[in-house]
């Protein structure tokens, strides 16, 4: 009968020596039960019952458990179980448990699992770092309820008004969770950990935590950037519509629907843009061939390529389109009515052309009449100074003085004369500045010769403040002296008698400045942005007011400009800057780049 059983079975006597066995027995140790009783051969010498070892049987090495329990005749009787095949697996077993745990060392969420005692059997290092816990108090295997009293401790747990009920809740977990559940936890530090609770094959609960703090805040940014983007977009004068890369509409705010007259129907289900060109068909210009314009519409959506140009639809109204390839693939496409603006623009352009036109004329009349005046004037400046030099005999007191008058106001005439066909031809753009090299100081001191004596006669003081060695520029040394000039006239003409003007130069960074102050009656500030305005002047004394106007316009042709400083009954200051282009006179500007400064 115990050769029946497949497992090796043995019986000792009272001297605990093997007197009987089976056949598998025997068979494990290679030999017969005849020798095995005879020689005393012991399977596992000296092993304990309950004891595995490893033996040798049929040449292989196997793991079996003894077992030996006392026989009513005296002795015992043995048995072996096998065991290899159990040994292999719980090796295999805690292979994969220890893979496990070096996965789940590596993720960046906390994970603890808590066994069936509730006491923790893994944690990792996250959960370690994340809580705070120093890692040597949690390879003690604390229970679950120890921890949360720790995390109560360092105010690491959500904030509860009574803590035991909580812990009771968080401990029924053990009984009551049989499917994984999540929940959110917001710690009192602004944290918050999604709670993943899932129960362990082996008994107990695998507890994991991950900080979703910033995931939530981005989540929160993106719905509020994309509901500001739907308002933006919903409120916005231009249509926008966006194409996917399919050519579907993938979408659209209320003035796109209200600029081609769709309803929320009409786009609803993304259509192709080709079905959308067809709900707009009649608000189009018809010119041409219909399915030729609607393929070269849907060819500039869909080539992801920029583009702009106006849309002219049939109620003659016009859009600016613009189509705009964005980074994921879609097509932004613009629609802006710009109806009122073409029109306001070329009616603008109409008046402007009819304004240059008539500006134009304006010159071309005053250049004309000029010239036709100063014909008959240079013959009445002729004979006033033939009767003034008394050529033909003498004149009486009073027929001298008359002729005199004559000879002066003749001259001013023809100065003015002079100074508007000197502006007419700076307007029509036709003056060219002859640029030489130019002496600062030599040139004041020829106009200071001009006027002082003009001076003298008011009983005006004329002061030259500029040092011998300022240097040259390159300039139009006579329209320079045009511009001096009408300056000095203007400030002797407004100064009254016993006052003083003073001509200053010098250089200041960049720039040469050619001053020439009064101290005359002054101008008001409010009249001061007029000044340089043709026929305008400081006072209603004689002259026509061109004088300024000529000065400002000289020095812009030599790319510079003039600025003015005054105060009612103190005097005026007026300067005169011209740019480090004309410095120097080796970087003097030709004729040619000035002429077309003028003509621009």
């Amino acid at each position: 009968m115990l050769d029946a059983i497949p497992l090796p079975v043995w019986r000792r006597g009272p001297e605990c020596t093997v007197v009987d066995c089976n056949r598998a027995y025997a068979s494990a140790l290679d030999t017969t039960a005849d020798l095995v009783v005879a020689e005393g051969r012991e399977l596992a010498s000296g092993a304990r019952p309950g004891e595995c070892r490893h033996v040798v049987i049929g040449g292989l090495r196997r793991l079996v458990e003894i077992a030996e329990v006392p026989c009513s005749t005296g002795g015992t009787i043995g048995f072996a179980w096998d065991r290899t095949d159990r040994e292999a697996a719980e090796a295999e077993l805690w292979r994969h448990i220890n893979a496990h745990a070096e996965v789940l060392e590596t993720i960046r969420a906390s994970v603890a699992i808590y066994g069936p005692d509730k006491r923790l059997k893994f944690f990792n290092t996250a959960f370690a770092s994340m809580w705070g816990i120093a890692e040597d108090w949690l390879a003690a295997q604390p229970s679950f309820e120890e921890v949360l009293e720790r995390l109560r401790e360092t105010r690491r747990l959500p904030e509860a008004a009574d803590f035991r009920a909580f812990k009771c809740e968080q401990l029924g977990l053990f009984t009551s969770v049989i499917r994984p559940q999540q929940d959110l936890l917001h710690l009192p530090d602004g944290r918050t950990l999604l709670l993943s609770i899932s129960p362990h094959p082996f008994g107990g609960l695998t507890f994991i935590y991950e900080d979703v703090s910033d995931r939530l805040a981005l989540e929160r940014s993106c719905k509020t950037l994309t509901k500001v983007r739907r308002a933006t977009l919903d409120h916005l004068f231009e249509g926008i519509a966006v194409y996917g890369s399919d050519g579907r509409l993938k979408l659209h705010n209320p003035a796109y629907l209200a600029l081609w007259e769709l309803s929320e129907d009409d786009v609803a289900g993304e259509p192709h843009v080709g079905e959308v060109l067809e709900k707009t068909r009649t608000l189009l210009d018809h010119s041409g061939d219909w399915d030729a314009r609607k393929q070269r519409t849907i060819s500039k959506i869909t080539a992801q390529t920029p583009a702009s140009g106006p849309v002219y639809r049939s109620d003659g109204s016009m859009l600016q389109e613009a189509t705009v390839p964005l980074p994921d693939g879609n097509v932004l496409v613009t629609y802006l009515d710009v109806t009122d603006t073409a029109r306001y623009e070329r009616v603008l352009r109409e008046r402007n052309e009819a304004l240059e036109t008539a500006g134009r004329l304006k010159s071309e009349f005053i250049a004309n009449v000029s010239h036709e005046l100063r014909t008959p004037l240079n013959a009445i400046i002729g004979f006033a100074d033939i009767l003034t030099n008394q050529y033909f005999g003498d004149l009486n007191p009073r027929q001298l003085d008359y002729s005199r008058g004559i000879l002066q106001s003749s001259q001013q005439l023809l100065g003015l004369i002079n100074d508007i066909l000197d502006l007419a031809t700076i307007e029509a753009g036709y003056m060219v500045l002859e640029t030489g090299r130019v002496e600062i100081f030599e040139m004041l001191k020829s106009v200071l010769a001009l006027t002082r004596g003009r001076a003298k006669s008011r009983e005006l003081e004329m002061d030259l403040s500029c040092p011998p060695d300022i240097g040259a520029i390159a300039a139009d040394e006579l329209r320079l002296k045009q511009a001096l000039f009408n300056l000095i006239s203007n400030a002797i003409k407004f100064t009254p008698p016993g006052g003083a003007i003073r001509i200053e130069a010098e250089r200041r960074e960049s720039e040469l400045l050619l001053t020439v102050a009064d101290s005359g009656i002054g101008i008001p500030p409010s009249d001061q942005a007029r000044m340089f305005e043709k026929f305008e002047r400081g006072m209603p004394r004689s002259g026509a007011g061109l004088g300024l106007s000529l000065v400002k316009s000289l020095i812009d042709l030599h790319g510079g400009a003039v600025s003015i400083a005054s105060t009612a009954g103190r005097g005026t200051t007026i300067t005169c800057r011209l740019p480090s282009a004309l410095r120097e006179f080796g970087g003097m500007q030709p004729s040619a780049h000035i002429e077309n400064r003028a003509a621009a």
